[in-house]
């Protein structure tokens, strides 16, 4: 089935249109910038691409701030869901129903076939063509965004040029279902997710999701889900721990809220309906609100019951950690940055906690000791954008700002955004005295190496 696609788009070029619409999304500001929630997200599309068909290509996952009930995945690997969506899911497995759903769509190379017709396009068309209509559709811009790259086809010829046929939808099905029963999870996410959006649609008029208007559901589609949901179940499946899900969705739910006064009053009227025994994510929903609030005192509270129940829950550190420090008061803040160094020190290698304590350490000013741990995690992990951007801020305060420029080209890189990592270069170049020609020499071999990268994806503009 993928031997026609490449006809039109190799596995080269879907790579190229992928990296220049992760960049593109990355620079839209609609992306929620979370390091925890967008950590979580990736380590659950990671563990369903473990066990697909591509094991080996490179995915992107983002998560989009936007109340739309949607999804979208594109050429290159790069799957985005909207925060709307995850907050209407209601367990791990209807949200990881839903990534292995648009897993599928990639590695079936099913956009890629869609795009046979317009073959004589330039990849940046394509490319601005993609993103512009999933940013304009986030952005709820029916004329903005996405009209800007019509590029001389109308709106109508673009949309349907990433909509799925019956056949796509029915194959991402069966193929999603199958990655996502092999990962561990519920296989009756599907089937589930499914029921839930039609009964929205039924009750909703003409203005049902947007997840409908380009995966629409049908009862075979659901009957089809179901029957193979229970073929699956049958085989006996280890189902995955939903806590960490749940966590994730309060914070969510907090983060995309309105304001701080709707989420304390949500989170409120749940604690006081459920025990923390039964429903600690309401709890922890609650001391983040509290938090949002700037009522740090009470978060503290709060969080301090989760984290006294269950001291090894590295969420529950983290938050009861920046609710102390918040504080201001010099006996909290010691207990918050005593709480992450010893987090950190027990497990060395997780993202979150290092970036959370040396963003703490940066705040208070001890700039050495959070270079020193920045640097110290980058020579045993592999490298993580977000960790050279809080060092590129410490070197920054710091006043090194040859090597703060350094960082920051690194951050850049990380993130595929090539041109902007040449320029942080550059400046850095500008600030080197002329008679450290060490330090010229590296930056101009570095700049070299990004400059032949950029060289190598650059897409074809003929």
């Amino acid at each position: 089935m993928g031997a026609s696609s490449s006809i039109a788009l190799t596995p080269h070029m879907e790579e190229q249109i992928g990296r220049d619409i992760a960049t593109q999304l990355r620079n839209s500001h609609q992306i929620i910038d979370d390091l925890e929630l967008n950590e979580y997200l990736q380590n659950l599309g990671y563990s369903l691409v473990a066990n697909s068909d591509d094991a080996y290509q490179n995915f992107h996952f983002f998560l989009i701030g936007s109340n739309q009930i949607n999804a979208f995945a594109t050429p290159g690997g790069v799957v985005a869901v909207y925060s709307g969506l995850f907050l209407t899911t209601d367990t791990e497995s209807e949200l990881a129903s839903v990534l292995g759903h648009e897993i599928a769509h990639v590695t079936q190379r099913h956009l890629a076939r869609s795009f046979e017709k317009a073959s004589k396009l330039s990849l940046p068309i394509m490319a601005g063509m993609i993103a512009g209509i999933l940013l304009g559709a986030a952005g709820g811009d029916a004329g903005g965004i996405g009209a800007a790259t019509a590029v001389g086809l109308s709106a109508a010829g673009q949309q349907a040029q990433i909509n799925y046929t019956r056949a796509n939808e029915k194959e991402a099905d069966r193929v999603g279902m199958r990655y996502l029963t092999l990962s561990g999870y519920n296989p009756s996410g599907m089937p589930d997710f499914f029921q839930k959006l039609e009964r929205k649609n039924r009750y909703v008029g003409t203005n049902y999701p947007e997840f409908l208007r380009t995966h629409p559901i049908t009862v075979n589609r659901i009957a089809e889900a179901t029957q193979r949901a229970e073929q699956y179940k049958s085989k006996g499946i280890t189902l995955k721990s939903p806590l960490n899900y749940r966590l994730m969705k309060a914070k969510l739910n907090v983060i995309t809220a309105a304001n701080a006064d709707r989420a304390v009053q949500y989170f409120r009227a749940k604690i006081e309906k459920n025990t923390q025994a039964a429903h600690p994510e309401y709890y922890y929903g609650y001391g983040l609100a509290l938090f949002k609030k700037q009522s740090y005192t009470q978060a503290v509270k709060i969080l301090k019951t989760l984290s006294d129940s269950t001291p090894h829950n590295v969420t529950y550190t983290i938050a009861l950690a920046k609710a102390y420090i918040a504080t201001d008061q010099p006996l909290h803040v010691k207990k918050g940055l005593s709480l992450l160094s010893n987090a950190v020190k027990n497990k060395p290698y997780n993202l979150v906690l290092t970036a959370n304590y040396a963003y703490a350490l940066t705040q208070i000013g001890e700039l050495a000791k959070s270079i020193q741990l920045l640097e110290e995690y980058n020579k045993e992990n592999f490298k993580h954008p977000a960790i050279y951007k809080l060092l590129s801020i410490a070197l920054g305060k710091k006043k090194d700002l040859v090597k703060a420029h350094i960082a920051e080209s690194n951050y850049y890189y990380l993130s595929g955004m090539l041109q902007a990592a040449i320029e942080q270069l550059e400046i850095a170049r500008r600030l080197t005295p002329k008679n450290d020609f060490y330090t010229l020499s590296k930056l101009e071999a570095r700049k070299r190496t990004f400059q032949q990268e950029k060289n190598l994806y650059k897409l074809d503009e003929n």
